[in-house]
């Protein structure tokens, strides 16, 4: 695990339900159904646009940059209350220990993904911290390609750690090893049909890790 690539919201950061939360509160004053949060792990995706799209948004009315930054404005307020997942710092901890270079590619905007990196003070931790240059949170695929190149790292030896079909879509873009967590915002019969690895947390990630 010489680059490992991780996801932020869900993965490290412990709101899913936050997630979730914002997601019924967009579509609760524009038509839409609301959806229960095992529902909403089945249907999370990237583009999230899609999933308004799902619940009967209608963009022609409610624009989606509109929704998208009320959105982050009610995410932000949600936010303030969540937690690292509590094996978080432990993992960083031994995967710095044993000499991986770590970032965090994020489909957050850039400047808020880095105040809640700031606020929970693991900003040690990365040598890069990546985020979107928008709020519509379409994909990341893009800027994970770049900061591999600007890394100069080899594809294998690239692991991308996640809680969403969109860091397995990292992944495969980038050719790389893959492990997925299924305690955020996606199932684990979703994530299984991936094919890479799935853990329940970060215990089993450490055990992998530590093998010869």
């Amino acid at each position: 695990m010489k680059f490992v690539f991780w996801d932020w919201n869900g993965t490290l950061l412990n709101d899913a339900p936050i997630l979730w939360q914002s997601f019924n509160d967009m579509t609760a004053t524009r038509g839409g159904r609301s959806v229960t949060f095992d529902e909403y792990r089945q249907m999370y995706r990237h583009p999230i646009r899609e999933m308004y799209i799902d619940v009967g948004v209608d963009f022609s009315v409610h624009p989606f940059e509109l929704v998208a930054g009320e959105w982050h404005d009610r995410y932000h307020a949600l936010s303030a209350s969540t937690q690292l997942h509590h094996d978080a710092l432990d993992t960083l901890t031994m995967l710095r220990q044993r000499g991986s270079r770590q970032m965090v590619v994020s489909a957050l905007p850039h400047d808020f993904l880095g105040t809640q990196v700031r606020r929970f003070g693991v900003e040690h931790f990365f040598e890069r911290v990546t985020g979107i240059p928008d709020q519509l949170a379409h994909s990341k695929v893009e800027q994970a390609v770049e900061l591999a190149t600007k890394l100069g790292a080899v594809n294998k030896d690239i692991t991308v750690i996640g809680d969403s079909s969109h860091d397995a879509e990292v992944a495969k873009e980038l050719s790389a090893h893959c492990i997925l967590v299924a305690r955020g915002t996606e199932s684990r019969v979703r994530l299984e049909a991936h094919g890479y690895p799935v853990f329940d947390d970060f215990s089993q990630l450490r055990e992998r890790s530590l093998r010869p």
